[in-house]
């Protein structure tokens, strides 16, 4: 990318690449914990409408899974981070998920995150943390520049009417390990398949800005989204159940 700082690219594009959030130590310690919790839970029922077992394996919401995955989740770098690049204060958990797309897999299709969430604000990012070094083989990151400032409905992932012709995609060149993309929750955004040897193992994590409240669900996938992720509450409510706890706010790491 250029020059600029990542927060002042994050806004202006929707996307930035943050090299070395994670060192390489760390993030080897995290590999043996997230490949057990995938190992033992990719079986389970997900809640969700879509079916991507094509594309990905996912386990979702790791951090109730293990203590260590929650100390992984709940990384306060990694808040901060978010709360720095969308310029809040807090920042609360949506979920997690543990991505591991296989040898072989094909490519993400192009869509936008908010399609999903019942949530009534756009300060919204995701983190895409690579756990291995990916090279364009293995399927990087894709997204349209400036697609979270156009007006218009959120895409889901099967919508096969995408044009990204009207923005620069801007292609993440190879990521080392504890590399991370943080993208808007309005950025259209896709990945190239794996056509390596090798699994692609990702985690993400999902984080939006302390104060927003449950938008009513416009979709099916957003009336799973509210049972699943935001348990309990209704559209007008706090968005702020027990599985969105505080993972950064003004300048200090969760108080969970």
């Amino acid at each position: 990318m250029g020059d600029l700082p990542a927060a002042v690219e994050f806004r202006r594009d929707g996307h930035a690449l943050v090299r070395g959030l994670a060192s390489r130590a760390e993030v080897e310690s995290y590999r043996p914990v997230i490949q057990r919790v995938v190992t033992e839970n990719a079986g389970d029922p997900q809640r969700r409408i879509d079916d991507y077992s094509k594309l990905f394996t996912q386990v979702t919401n790791i951090w109730r899974l293990s203590d260590e995955a929650q100390r992984i989740v709940f990384e306060p770098r990694f808040a901060r981070t978010a709360a720095e690049l969308l310029g809040v204060d807090g920042v609360r958990l949506y979920h997690d998920q543990a991505l591991f797309k296989p040898p072989g897999a094909g490519p993400t299709p192009w869509h936008q995150d908010r399609y999903y969430w019942p949530l009534d604000t756009d300060a919204t990012v995701t983190m895409w943390l690579a756990l291995v070094d990916i090279d364009e083989e293995m399927g990087l990151m894709r997204f349209a520049s400036g697609s979270h400032l156009a007006e218009g409905d959120a895409l889901a992932i099967d919508d096969a009417s995408v044009d990204v012709t009207r923005f620069t995609v801007w292609s993440a060149p190879p990521m080392s390990a504890g590399d991370a993309t943080f993208h808007a929750g309005a950025t259209l955004h896709s990945a190239g398949p794996n056509n390596s040897d090798r699994v692609r193992e990702v985690l993400t994590v999902i984080y939006f800005v302390d104060g927003a409240r449950v938008a009513a669900p416009t979709n099916d996938n957003q009336r799973v989204d509210l049972e699943v992720f935001l348990p309990g509450l209704r559209p007008g409510h706090a968005a702020a159940s027990a599985l969105n706890p505080i993972l950064w706010l003004g300048g200090c790491e969760s108080p969970t």
